[in-house]
């Protein structure tokens, strides 16, 4: 207990050195809807349980005050939290003026708010206009921004408002590898940048084990089971409203004719909204004996419903979001939600223009069970944030800079800037020979070197050494930046190439295929290097060569010359069973590693490079067909066409990664 407060208050001690003058952080966290709070939430009771790092300040303006939308500042005041202001934000009207207009009048009256209230930084959620008029303030005001849920891709105008947020922002929480790779590609600091996960998802996948049915019959009804109700919501799309009131209507008439119990949340702000409420109220929905309409459900009460739903139909974030961590069946109508990463759970309606599409996917997925998605979170998203928080500096300049990637026209005026040549040492270690060479960012060689590839391990790597140290001096003279230098095979995924948590991904030379294999270099035995590389075959023809089995007829080796793997396979053209014999075994090495990757990985592609890939390629191809799963038996195995692939492979490990992070 004494060892974990000394380092609570070391911890405490060095995040108020970076604050500057030993005081605590003040963060203000902006919540403008139900949505947003819900994201929000889990954030602000972390914060507030570490009193002796953060004071919090608490804004709520938007939909939260309107009465229309269920007054939903008051869970807020139900959770405990003391809001600082409330600021009445929205026009009324729900359309496309309103939204520009609401977003005036937020803009107006928060920079009053900030002024008094001077935080530290402000955490703004999303891609609502109303937080895109925090962002707007803050940015103005020299406030730094926490922007959570960045680098998403929805489908509406949504987008634009989130990704104009992101470079307002000058820290980045987001909740998946792809939002992470990007806002990477947005050009923003990597790191400033936290893949976290959803912060609800830390309530969500705690909450299922809860009583669920008294919140069931509470807002459905007593004679309502668990998985045979449903939950409806659904948004207007801004950019096409009257095409999103025509797909709420046709969705009403499907449940209608689906008959079956259905909760039915009343639309968010956005233009559009009152015409939906008015298509509701057209069709008797509040009225509806299968039907419950409301303006809100408290979040860990909704979090039960669509928990234990028997499907949730509409275009929300949390019907792709939220409710694949449960598996409960999901129908997405529109496009509103269309560029969402998914579990397998989401049905897809793109073109939801007839009821009888929206009726056939309801007889599709209600009542099924899909596997829980941990697509969005795992369920330590706050940990991390507060983390995160913690590490800012404060004495940090607050201008945020950003990461553009390198431009080859006038990047800068220094003449030797414009006219140097990005590059990276490639290093391929082969049986007979060592070669390092200089490769361009073109994948031009600009200058290789080869040496004989000494006995021992320690001459091996003074003259890899040696090799580089006169390569690098040398790009001094061709003016070639090294960017670093490159050895190992690769994994490519989805057109990038996988580097590894530190950078040593993909070392499949060092994959064991057989448990009393000879000895490695690694230190390791029956790893394929022992059995296919060509300093294995060196091995074998020397062993050949000593019990004078390797010459055939039509076959010599000169006194002067070291026997090596060239040997063994002339050898085998020249019909040396044994040669033969050495060949087949190492071929069937790299076939089994080949087909332990195809069962790891599932590649559509494998390419072997090096001047053995043609001698091994039917091998491996025959290995692959006799040991491998059916499932990946079709993929195509090739020999690669590149000059010098190893040297092109080994330097691109270098260039990709570097040019990547170059600020």
């Amino acid at each position: 207990m004494e060892l974990c407060f000394k380092n609570l208050s070391k911890q405490k001690k060095q995040v108020m050195e970076k604050n500057g003058n030993n005081r605590k952080l003040r963060v203000c966290v902006a919540t403008c809807n139900r949505a947003d709070y819900s994201k929000l939430a889990p954030i602000m009771f972390g914060i507030k349980m570490e009193p002796e790092f953060f004071e919090l300040d608490v804004v709520v303006l938007g939909s939260h005050l309107i009465d229309d939308y269920g007054n939903t500042y008051r869970m807020i005041e139900q959770d405990d939290f003391d809001i600082n202001t409330r600021l009445h934000t929205i026009v009324r009207g729900e359309d496309e003026a309103a939204m520009v207009e609401s977003v005036g009048l937020a803009l107006v009256k928060l920079p009053d708010v900030l002024n008094r209230l001077k935080p530290d930084i402000m955490i703004v959620h999303g891609d609502r206009f109303d937080a895109l008029a925090l962002a707007t303030s803050a940015a103005l005001m020299n406030i730094r921004i926490l922007h959570i849920e960045g680098g998403e891709v929805s489908g509406t105008i949504d987008d634009s408002i989130r990704h104009a947020i992101t470079k307002l922002a000058h820290y980045h929480v987001c909740c998946t590898r792809s939002a992470e790779q990007h806002l990477i590609s947005m050009c923003e600091d990597h790191d400033r940048i936290l893949l976290a996960g959803c912060p609800s998802y830390d309530k969500l996948l705690s909450a299922k084990n809860k009583d669920y049915m008294s919140i069931i019959r509470m807002w459905l009804g007593d004679d309502v089971k668990s998985k045979d109700y449903i939950v409806a919501l659904q948004h207007p799309v801004t950019t096409d409203i009257k095409h999103s009131i025509k797909m709420f209507e046709l969705t009403l008439d499907a449940l209608i004719s689906f008959n079956k119990r259905t909760l039915v949340l009343f639309p968010n702000i956005d233009a559009g909204s009152k015409e939906m409420v008015r298509v509701m109220r057209k069709k008797g929905i509040e009225h509806h004996p299968n039907f419950r309409a409301v303006k809100h459900v408290p979040f860990d009460q909704f979090i039960q419903l669509v928990a234990h739903a028997g499907c949730m139909i509409g275009n929300s974030s949390c019907g792709v979001r939220e409710v694949g961590a449960f598996g409960t069946p999901v129908i997405n109508l529109g496009t509103r939600q269309i560029g969402r990463e998914t579990g397998e759970n989401v049905l897809h309606v793109r073109d939801a223009d007839t009821q009888d599409k929206i009726l056939q996917a309801l007889h599709l997925q209600f009542g099924k069970q899909y596997p829980c998605s941990k697509i969005y979170g795992d369920g330590n998203a706050v940990p991390r944030i507060l983390k995160f928080l913690k590490s800012i500096d404060l004495q940090e300049p607050l201008q945020k800079k950003f990461c553009f990637p390198p431009v080859k026209e006038n990047i800068s005026q220094d003449i030797d800037h414009i006219l140097e040549t990005l590059s990276a040492l490639a290093v391929d270690l082969g049986g007979t020979n060592l070669r390092v060479a200089i490769v361009s960012m073109k994948g031009e060689i600009v200058k290789k070197y080869t040496q004989f590839n000494p006995k021992t391990y320690e001459e091996r790597i003074n003259l890899i050494l040696q090799m580089c140290v006169e390569a690098a001096a040398e790009a001094v003279k061709l003016n070639c930046r090294i960017l670093g230098v490159g050895i190992g095979g690769g994994i490519i995924h989805q057109h990038e190439l996988i580097h590894g948590s530190s950078f040593c991904a993909a070392e499949l030379g060092h994959l064991v295929v057989s448990l009393d294999g000879p000895d490695c270099s690694c230190g390791s035995h029956g790893c394929i290097e022992a059995y296919a590389s060509g300093m294995a075959l060196q091995r074998e023809a020397k062993k050949l060569h000593d019990e004078d089995l390797l010459l055939v007829e039509g076959m010599s080796v000169p006194k002067d010359e070291a026997v090596s793997a060239v040997h063994l396979i002339q050898a085998a053209k020249l019909g040396n069973v044994k040669a033969q014999s050495i060949l087949r075994t190492a071929g069937t090495a790299l076939g089994l590693g080949v087909v332990n990757i195809l069962h790891t990985i599932n590649p559509s592609l494998v390419i072997l490079s090096g001047v053995l890939a043609s001698h091994y390629i039917h091998i491996v191809k025959d290995v692959i067909r006799q040991q491998a799963l059916s499932s990946v038996q079709d993929v195509d195995v090739v020999v690669s066409d590149l000059v010098d692939p190893a040297l092109l492979g080994a330097a691109s490990m270098v260039l990709d990664y570097t040019t990547r992070r170059i600020c």
